[in-house]
């Protein structure tokens, strides 16, 4: 692998590694929420719910750029 494909390769590499971070923490910050602040009133249940709905758009995405890194990964020499 050259130097250039290498730091492409470590780009893609580290933007998967924070995707993955912000998705573990909006599942886990909106189970909390939901476990912690739900039963108390409707903004609880609204956060909870929003913060696993972003979690979920954004494992998605991170699904689609995986599999496109991984097919990029193969391809190359």
């Amino acid at each position: 692998m050259d130097e250039a494909t290498k730091r492409v390769f470590k780009a893609k590499f580290i933007m998967l590694t924070v995707m993955l971070n912000v998705i573990i923490l909006c599942f886990a910050m909106g189970v909390f929420v939901l476990l912690r602040f739900a039963p108390e009133g409707t903004i609880g249940l609204a956060i909870g719910v929003l913060l696993l709905a972003v979690g979920s758009a954004l494992a998605l995405s991170f699904r689609q750029q995986y599999t496109r890194t991984k097919i990029w990964l193969h391809e190359q020499p």
